[in-house]
């Protein structure tokens, strides 16, 4: 072919195809073990030494750059299982949708790389891969340019709760109340299950328009908008140890994370979020609170935790960043 991409149905499109579902496989194998990984790290008891899953907190959500707190309190071990379940929920329902992973593999080594993201599972687990690894592209070339990023530190169990927390309410915050708001009002005069579908689903506001209509280019100046908001509220907003290169980084994210809620749907969005936040710390935080080997060591990670940066960083990141046709 001209563009320089595998002939569908080829040997190479087949191989490729082949290690790809072994790095996918893989990549659910790590996702499917730092759940119980997660819940041990915090309700073992050994994670923090200041206090435990049953100190109460009040859980927040995000209005845009505005921290909202709800008016009661939740423990933080109850919170905590409370978003692993709203989580599992998401995962059921992206395996649930059109393609299964299995039937989306198989057409793969009929049709070509393409046919792989016709299942939303497969589109999280390529997009966990994908952001983690150019994210750290990302970092490397802000840092070099002599920008600082800065870093997360605190209480171990503290951070384990924000990171869990963290791609529900900001999803919530930054991209439904921004993009998925206008996607409503631009989806007004449709019928009512669309106009709430465009919620979830902002692409919906715009299905049977032309792609460079009027309410299609306000979409996704909204989600710009969204993802420079973003970024710079992880600097700007406050309680934040972030220096001024994590707006790039952070705005970088929110455009990739803006595309998936546009166009895969809101819990497309969170999920891939998910695992760039929880699957990609939760076994360093266990390997602490097991093993006692620090969650931000620089020495010496626990072997969970490096097969998880092996993967994302290398092995699935760079097999999802290479065909980047695929994402379309």
């Amino acid at each position: 072919m001209e563009d320089g991409s595998p002939v569908q149905g080829s040997p190479f499109t087949k191989l490729y195809v082949g290690v790809f579902v072994v790095l996918l496989g893989f990549t659910v194998l790590l996702t499917f073990l730092s759940i119980p990984a997660g819940l041990y790290a915090v309700f073992s008891g050994h994670l923090s030494k200041t206090y435990d899953y049953t100190a109460l907190l009040t859980p927040y959500f995000w209005i845009g750059p505005a921290v909202t707190s709800v008016p009661f309190q939740l423990s933080v071990g109850a919170w905590f299982l409370i978003l692993t379940a709203i989580y599992v929920t998401f995962f059921t329902i992206a395996l649930k949708q059109k393609q299964g992973p299995l039937q989306a593999t198989s057409a793969a080594f009929k049709e070509g790389m393409g046919a792989i993201m016709s299942s939303p599972f497969v589109v999280v687990m390529v997009s966990i891969g994908f952001l983690t690894f150019t994210a750290s592209i990302a970092d490397d070339l802000i840092s070099s340019a002599g920008v600082p990023i800065g870093g997360l530190s605190g209480d171990p169990l503290a951070l384990i709760t924000g990171f869990t927390a963290a791609p529900l309410v900001e999803e919530l915050g930054f991209r439904v109340l921004i993009i998925g708001v206008v996607a409503l009002i631009l989806s007004m005069r449709r019928p009512l299950k669309e106009v709430l579908g465009s919620l979830w689903r902002p692409s919906m506001a715009v299905e049977g328009l032309a792609l460079g209509s009027g309410a299609s280019i306000i979409i996704w100046v909204a989600t710009g908008f969204s993802a420079a908001t973003f970024g710079i509220c992880h600097v700007a907003c406050g309680g934040t140890s972030w220096d001024t290169g994590k707006v790039l980084e952070a705005g970088y994210a929110g455009v990739v994370l803006g595309y998936l809620y546009v166009r895969y749907g809101f819990h497309v969005a969170v999920l891939a979020h998910w695992g760039v936040n929880f699957l990609g710390s939760a076994f360093a935080f266990f390997g602490q609170a097991a093993y006692g080997i620090p969650w931000d060591s620089n020495t010496g990670e626990f072997i969970g935790q490096y097969l998880v940066d092996l993967d994302l960083l290398l092995l699935l990141g760079l097999a999802s960043f290479v065909p980047s046709s695929i994402l379309g």
